[in-house]
């Protein structure tokens, strides 16, 4: 099975993990999910808004690069 490296950055967190996957499509479920749960964990923490920059690797080849973001805003 392949190991893809799964990078979530931003200005204050950066994450690595290998996963291994059948595939670079599933590799991205994981990527994103992770970055996800970033982002909530930093939500709920209060921050308003967090964004991030999810790359996939394969070796030293960038299967894909992605941007996460989530905010929140009060409604009045």
């Amino acid at each position: 099975m392949p190991t893809f490296r799964i990078q979530v950055t931003n200005t204050d967190t950066e994450a690595i993990s290998d996963v291994d996957r059948p595939d670079p499509h599933e590799a991205r479920t994981e990527a994103l999910k992770s970055a996800l749960q970033i982002g909530v964990d930093e939500v709920c923490k209060g921050k308003p808004f967090f964004d991030a920059e999810v790359r996939i690797k394969s070796g030293r080849h960038i299967v894909e690069r992605l941007v996460v973001a989530i905010g929140v805003s009060p409604l009045r």
